[in-house]
């Protein structure tokens, strides 16, 4: 199979010398991504990178974290992408769990690399972008010599290209398999269901964190020949600042960043009329936020559905479908994902794994060649989550006559605050390593900034006396900041069933009672 450095490389002679990446006062051209992801394919392999060989990035949105992606494709190599907000722990876990070999750092998260290093069982280098110390080589030393030449490394279909981690019920993340295959027919699938202008005149400005959802978007962008207008992190002004001077086309936005977004002074001050797509997804939307960003922006939406198993769009809501003074029919699409798009077979099963009937709830299950082959040597969840070869979401969603499907709860017990998953089994493990706590449970209440928040109940050990404050200290240091209970009680004694199981779903059903769905 044709490696996708040849795509890039394509993309980067077609359109040669015009911009392709902007960060902040950096400007990179086609051809100067083109020849800096060569360098650093050729510095990889000569520093020992294999076939299949990990290449994992810890850093904020920057550029090099673009080419650095780019370069283990070209060099045959898989890429892991670590979350800039986790804990150090975490990240041990996941090169660990991946074998990773290469590990690229920015000097916002170097004080981490101590703790990486003492926790990885196997030789890892660590590169600094921007820095350098004791065991870590810094970016530019490390390509000094390397060659910028294109290379010619041949990959097989079904090797390994990516390895996205996920939060698991058993409360270690794992990881989603892509190979050369589903990257493909994703991309395929993508560009099938392009239905607005995406072209040399076009650019993303991306506010997100590109080691999420917002990296769909780079390569796609990047082979179009439209620019990708990076900022470190979201920040509503420097957003509207940004927009206006480089006369931005589109943008990917979660859910909770729209609030922020309308309370931002500059929106009523700033030229938005460059703006013709608004990308959202990646966790549920209220009605009402909707309502209010479609009245401000204008009819310029764009809902899509998909989860790290299978890659967005799995369902899309289309801009003219976001109505919000039409019929009762049409105004309800509001609480919708959207339809299933072509090239994804689409169910809602029941839990026999049969088709429940129109307006009745079933469980999200889909498949096609971009969904994930499984998860990274873990056979038993994999198993789990694919049966006859459909992927099971474990979101729970109803769909109506016109095909438009409505998410009304999950069937896990994930958490998604701020468009990132989070499994309530790793934080309630982490609060129960402190040697006063004797046991936890952890579940998603509703939050008007973030759409859900983590609570927890906690119960004490016979003996101990503890504050909020003593254990939100001690799990601070077990678990990134965006997993950490928002909320935090004492209690007597947990409310269980008659297993002993703790009854999580009817604790966290007291909190939505009032909610018109059981997702915010």
């Amino acid at each position: 199979m044709m490696n996708p450095g040849t795509l890039l490389n394509w993309a980067a002679k077609r359109f040669s010398r015009r911009e392709a990446i902007i960060d902040r006062e950096r400007r990179f051209r086609f051809v100067d991504v083109h020849r800096r992801s060569n360098q650093i394919a050729n510095a990889l392999i000569h520093h020992g990178l294999v076939r299949e060989g990990r290449v994992a990035k810890l850093m904020n949105n920057c550029a090099e974290l673009i080419e650095i992606q780019f370069a283990a494709a070209k060099a045959g190599g898989a890429s892991v992408n670590l979350h800039a907000r986790g804990a150090a722990a975490e990240h041990v876990h996941m090169l660990n769990d991946s074998e990773t070999d290469f590990l690229f750092v920015d000097e916002a998260h170097r004080e981490q690399v101590s703790s990486i290093l003492d926790g990885c069982a196997q030789p890892l280098q660590v590169i600094g972008i921007g820095w350098e110390d004791e065991g870590v080589a810094s970016y530019h030393s490390w390509l000094e010599g390397a060659s910028d030449r294109d290379l010619d490394v041949q990959v097989e279909q079904d090797s390994l290209f990516h390895l996205h981690y996920t939060s698991g019920t058993t409360g270690k993340a794992k990881a989603v398999v892509n190979t050369h295959r589903t990257h493909r027919a994703w991309m395929s699938k993508f560009f099938m269901n392009l239905e607005y202008r995406l072209g040399v005149e076009d650019s993303m400005l991306h506010v997100a964190p590109l080691t999420h959802a917002a990296f769909n978007y780079i390569e796609t962008y990047f082979v179009r020949g439209a620019r990708n207008i990076i900022l470190p992190s979201f920040d509503p002004e420097l957003f509207f600042d940004t927009l206006e001077r480089e006369r931005a086309t589109t943008t990917f936005w979660v859910p909770t960043m729209i609030p922020m977004i309308l309370a931002c002074e500059k929106r009523g001050k700033a030229d938005l009329s460059s703006l013709h797509t608004i990308c959202y997804g990646a966790s549920p939307i209220a009605e009402e936020v909707l309502r209010r960003a479609i009245e401000e922006f204008g009819p310029i939406f764009r809902q899509h559905y998909g989860l790290t198993e299978a890659r967005q769009p799995l369902t899309l809501l289309l801009p003219d479908e976001h109505v919000t003074g039409g019929s009762p029919e049409q105004t309800r699409r509001l609480a919708s994902c959207g339809r299933p798009v072509h090239g994804v077979s689409f169910a809602l099963l029941d839990d026999q794994d049969h088709p429940v009937p129109t307006e009745e709830i079933g469980e999200i299950c889909v498949r096609g060649d971009h969904a994930m082959t499984g998860y990274w040597e873990n056979e038993e969840a994999t198993a789990e989550a694919i049966r006859s070869g459909w992927v099971h979401t474990g979101d729970l969603a109803r769909m109506d006559e016109e095909g438009h499907v409505y998410i009304v709860d999950r069937k896990k017990d994930l958490i998604i605050s701020g468009g990132f998953n989070i499994y309530p089994r790793e934080v309630e493990n982490a609060i129960c390593r402190h040697p006063g706590v004797h046991e936890a449970v952890v579940f998603g209440v509703p939050d008007e900034k973030w759409g859900e928040a983590v609570n927890a109940l906690v119960v004490l050990k016979e003996g101990h006396q503890l504050t909020v404050s003593d254990v939100q200290e001690f799990y601070g240091k077990e678990i990134a900041g965006f997993r950490r209970p928002k909320h935090v009680e004492f209690i007597i004694e947990l409310p269980k069933n008659s297993r002993g199981k703790s009854m999580r779903k009817e604790i966290r059903d007291l909190y939505w009672k009032n909610m018109p769905r059981n997702v915010n």
